[in-house]
């Protein structure tokens, strides 16, 4: 019963934070649990979880979409037409890596996020707030 009343408590304050993101961390959210559900899908591929692996892997195609339905094409320029690239590529590959079961697939796509997971959180804070419209441009 505590349990279960933690694990609500915590869905709550994560859902709050959420709702009082700003764009940029948003974005850093977003990759976040991309990073998560990949792992999850490896677990789930290790373990012969085949619903798991699939709940796993809509998540992240529905993130990776999100993201690219989030690109401003017109005012994003190269960084925009690059990230829409990377994004179709992950996609294209985690479908790819769902169909056929490879881990070394979800782990290129890991790294991937991982390093613009690490990118996006080094922009210095008065990046993050005082630019909103290069904030909208990179993926809100």
């Amino acid at each position: 019963m505590v349990i279960r009343k933690s694990i609500k408590q915590y869905q709550v304050n994560s859902i709050n934070n959420i709702l009082d993101a700003d764009p940029h961390t948003l974005i850093s959210l977003i990759y976040q649990h991309i990073i998560g559900n990949l792992a999850g899908a490896k677990g789930a591929i290790e373990r012969d979880a085949i619903e798991e692996k699939g709940k796993c892997i809509n998540k992240v195609v529905g993130l990776i979409g999100e993201l690219t339905n989030s690109l401003d094409m017109e005012q994003g320029g190269e960084i925009s037409t690059n990230l829409a690239a990377l994004y179709d590529y992950s996609l294209r590959k985690v479908i790819e890596a769902h169909t056929n079961g490879h881990l070394e697939i979800l782990n290129e796509i890991s790294l991937i996020f991982i390093d613009l997971k690490s990118g996006w959180d080094s922009i210095p804070q008065q990046h993050q707030t005082n630019n909103s419209q290069q904030v909208a441009i990179a993926g809100i």
